[in-house]
Formats: structure tokens, sequence, C-alpha cells
């Protein structure tokens, strides 16, 4: 790619000039005007992208670029740049259909330039940006078209500019400028959906990563050189490095990588790209206790805070697509992977299901039209609860944390939410699921329920690290215990976890991990090695904690047998 441009990933564009022509009219005998041409002169016109469809008539056949289509380019700046220089002449906007206006001087060169970025400075303010992390040398550069140079003449004149897609025949033989445009046209459509339920809301910055480089590597996290695993959303810890010892940037990381034909390419997958953001509207705008690591329909029984938050982003993407289909290209862009929210999945539904609370969640928002889905709320009250009861919760964030902020502030629909939930085989209560009697069906552990024990001042207690539906990542059901401690007062606590064996078939945990946890905000921590671990004398206000524990060891277990620990928080 051309980097002519300091901080711009600059792609190749299509342009279309439609230059004004100024006609002087001459009085009688033949005489000149003497009229001197205006200061400036106004150069509009619309701004494209080329989107490649899915194809319609094949549910499994991916992308279809025998139906791409010029769609516009909203909200995106637009620049008029000098060809001698680059200074950046005028500067604005496109609107909702992609148009543009600047006024820029007279019998000047100059080009046009859309930026890969939706940026508003006024209340409701955003920052959007699409960007090459691996664009070396170029602090992860912004993505920009850039038209013909031309003179603006002394006449209003059009000049249209489209990205196009690259892809020829059966491959990409061109630079893929539509790409960032495409994704960032996503984002419009998601910044909408939130701003539908609160009109004045303010985005914080959120930077996306896109490159054709890009590519679902296992085992290696490397930005630079496109190792990003997966299109995923990411919140960095401090001063994290990679591996390729480098520090990244917070935002949304998303594959392109096309690989003649075997790659995986997420640019056009509108299901991803809001899947994405909707994990960027939970952390951001309202409360992710969310661990992550692999899910999907397979990977079910999860981890209750996995299963919502990749729920949530399931159920998000189909409200802002207003689509329950959620569609990925794949293998190229010649096969995908799709999920009907309509359609009740009726595989290990539950708490611990992100299809369940995927499910649930859509027909919360969509019209009451399917036996047993009586509810139709749309998005704000579902937005509303994301950003207020969700983010105040003494317990993990979950469907039941959500479901019980909802029914508070909706009582006339808590029939057809129970409906809902029964559907899915929930019935515990309340935000930490008192009462629920479903523990993940065939081959699950019983010991799994209660979701939450309680833990006493200096009452240890044996609990187990279990790994009924496997132990990839550390997320599924059952690998990690929750304790609740009510510190009724302000005081200073040792917590322990050693490794125990209680019998019946049991044996210690090898290597005990503790995490406490306030309404979602890490208190203290214990991750050292070895067979015991102690979190000593750490002062503790009064409230309701979560005390969190597993064998980091479990990673390794072959088999189901649970690795026990006996558990104690002491203290006066």
């Amino acid at each position: 790619m051309n980097s002519r441009y300091l901080g711009l990933a600059r792609l190749h564009a299509a342009v279309v000039l439609a230059a004004a022509v100024l006609s002087a009219c001459g009085g009688g005998g033949g005489g000149g005007s003497n009229t001197p041409p205006p200061a400036s002169v106004t150069i509009s016109g619309r701004i494209t992208f080329d989107r490649i469809p899915f194809d319609a008539n094949n549910a499994n056949g991916g992308l279809n670029p025998a139906a791409t289509v010029q769609a516009p380019a909203r909200q995106v700046t637009v620049q008029a740049i000098a060809a001698s220089g680059g200074t950046v002449l005028a500067s604005g906007a496109t609107d909702t259909s992609g148009n543009y206006s600047l006024s820029v001087p007279s019998n000047t060169n100059l080009f046009i330039r859309a930026r890969a970025e939706m940026l508003q400075t006024s209340s409701p303010m955003w920052n959007f940006s699409v960007r090459n992390n691996t664009t070396a040398g170029t602090n992860d550069a912004l993505y920009a078209v850039d038209g013909n140079s031309a003179s603006s003449g002394t006449a209003d004149s059009t000049r249209n500019l489209n990205a196009p897609s690259g892809f020829a025949g059966n491959t990409y033989t061109g630079e893929r400028a539509a790409a960032p445009f495409a994704i960032l046209d996503t984002v419009f459509r998601a910044k909408e959906l939130v701003l539908s339920a609160v009109p004045a809301e303010n985005f914080p910055e959120l930077r996306l990563f896109w490159s054709p480089n890009n590519r679902p590597t296992v085992g290696r996290f490397c930005p630079d050189d496109g190792d990003i695993g997966t299109s995923s959303y990411i919140v960095f810890s401090a001063n994290e490095r990679d591996d390729c010892n480098n520090t990244n940037v917070d935002g949304i990381y998303i594959l392109g990588d096309f690989a003649n034909g075997n790659g995986d390419t997420d640019e056009f997958d509108e299901s991803v790209i809001a899947h994405e953001f909707g994990h960027y509207v939970e952390d951001r705008f309202g409360r992710s206790d969310s661990i992550g690591g692999e899910h999907g329909a397979a990977e079910t029984p999860l981890d209750l805070r996995v299963a919502f938050g990749e729920g949530w982003g399931n159920a998000f993407s189909s409200m802002v697509r207003n689509d329950p289909v959620y569609r990925d290209s794949q293998v190229g862009i010649q096969q995908e992977f799709s999920l009907n929210l309509e359609a009740d999945d009726t595989l290990n539904e539950g708490w611990f299901s992100e299809i369940s609370v995927g499910e649930i969640l859509w027909d919360l928002f969509d019209p009451a039209n399917e036996p047993g889905d009586t509810v139709a709320l749309g998005f704000p009250p579902l937005f509303a609860v994301m950003t207020g009861a969700e983010t105040t919760t003494d317990a993990m964030t979950s469907i039941f944390t959500f479901i019980t902020g909802l029914k508070a502030a909706n009582a006339g629909s808590v029939a057809g939410i129970n409906t809902l939930l029964n559907g899915e085989d929930i019935s515990g209560t309340g935000d930490l699921g008192t009462g629920e009697t479903n523990f993940g069906g065939a081959g699950a552990d019983a010991a799994v329920l209660p979701i939450y024990s309680d833990i006493l001042l200096n009452t240890p207690r044996v609990v187990c690290s279990r790994s009924p539906f496997g132990h990839v990542s550390s997320n599924k059901l059952g690998n990690r215990v929750f304790l609740r401690f009510d510190n009724t007062v302000q005081r200073a606590v040792t917590i322990t976890a050693a490794g125990s064996n209680n019998g019946n078939g049991t044996v210690p945990a090898t290597d005990p991990d503790v995490f406490v946890l306030r309404r979602g905000v890490l208190a203290a921590l214990g991750v050292g090695t070895g067979s015991s671990e102690t979190i000593s004398q750490t002062l503790l206000p009064a409230g309701l904690y979560i005390v969190e524990v597993y064998d980091f060891d479990i990673d390794t277990v072959a088999n189901n047998i649970p690795r026990c620990m006996t558990v104690s928080v002491t203290g006066t």
C-alpha cells in the first residue's frame, strides 16, 4: 500500500470528475467581461464503497461478488487536499446518503480524500476510525482513499469518489479500498441503534484494526504481524505485551486474510462487526465481567459470564441489522457459518448457553411474532438495563442479573419474560440465580449448583474445580467456583485456597488461583504458583464480595475428576 502521507494508509479509489465549465458571454461589439473569478467555489459529490453482500439464495454460500453494490459512506470525514504540499484546504463529513459539500479556493489544484473515520465533536460525540495494524512505522495508520488531482476552477463542480472492493473473478486483484469503509458503515448502524435509546449519548473513542494480513492464528497474538487469532474486541491490561513484546491499543481487531481463497475475511460480515461492537457497548456503557476465551455452540455449557457476554453480542448484532440470522463468511468468501436466533436451538439450553441468552435477548427486542414470544420491548429498555442495573449488581454479570433488572423496570412484561426463560430451561431467580436446577444435562455434574455458595468468616469450606464440559480457556461451566462473602463491616481479611483431597474420587488442586471481586472490580487476587494461595491482610470495605477460585492447572486435566481446595476467609 502507498503510504506517502504520514499516518495514513492510502488506498487507491475509482474517481468520477464532473467539472463545471465557466462560459463567458461577450457584450455588443465583442467586448470581454472584466468580472474577476470568485475567491472560492464549491466542490460537492458522493462518497461510496463497494459492498459485497451475502448470497441471498444460498444460506451456506458465503459472499456473492456478482451482486456487489455501491453503498454510501455515511458520516465519514472528507477533505480537500492541496496537490502541492498536502495542506488541508477544507474539511467536512458526508451525510447519511454519502453526500458532501466543501468550499475551496478557486483555481487550485487539489484532490478529495475520504478518511475511514467518523468524527463528531459536538454532542452526541463519537470518534470511530479504521486503521492498519500491520503498517510498519506508521503507528496504526488510518485508512483513506484519494481522488485524482485537478484544478478547482472558477465554478462549482462535482467530484464523486468510490472505494472499490478490489475483487475480480474469484479473487482479489486490486487494493481492497472498500474494506475499511464497509467496516465503518456497520459501526454507523450500531451507533444509530444506541442513539435510538439515548439520542444525546457520547461514545468513547473506538479504533478498529483491519489488515489484509490479519489472520486466525492459534496460540500467538502479534497484531504488527497480522496474528490476531480471530476478530474480537480487546481491552489490554496496563503494560501488557503481546508475543512480539509490543504493547497494543484497545479496540476491535478484524480478520482480513483472504489467503488465496482459504482465509477468513470479516470486513463485509456485518454480523461479526456488530457483534464485536456489542462487546464495546457492554464494556464502555455497561459492565462486562466476561473472562473471554473460546465459545460457540460447540463450546456450551460456558461460564455464566461468558455465556451472557457472547449471547449479548449475538443479539446486539441482530438488533443492529434487524435480522435474527447471524452470517459469517469463511474459506475466503465462498462458505459461511450461520445462526438463526429466531429458530429455537434445543442443544444444551440454559443460563450457561450463549445461544439461549441470544435467543432470549432477541425475543425481548423483536415483535411478538411466534408462540411463546409475547414481549416486544425494542432496544431502549434493554440498553437501560445494560447501562443501569447491570453496572451495580453485586453478582457476576449474567442472564440472571440482566433479567432481574429488566423485570424491575418493566413490571407489565414479567409474565412474558418468564415464558421466554422457561422456554430456555432457566429457573433461577434474582441476581444470583437462586434456586436454579439446570446443571447442564447429560454428562454434567450436579455439583456445579448452586451457582453461588456462601462462605462465612473464619469457616473453611472445600470446593472443587470441575471440567465436565472441557477446560480449554478455563471458561466452561464448572471450571470456576463462585463464593458469596457478605462482609458486614470494613475489616482486614486473609484469604487462602489450599489443595485438598476430600475423598469421593477427587484430587487436590495443584495450583489454586483466587480473585476477590466487588461489583465486577478486582479488590484482591492471588495467582502465584504452587498448591496453596494466600492473600494476606487485605482491607475490604463493607459489602458483598464474590470470591472466585479455580485450579489453574485444570487446563491440563484430561479427565473429569474434580480438583478440590479448601478455601477460608479469616479476620476479626
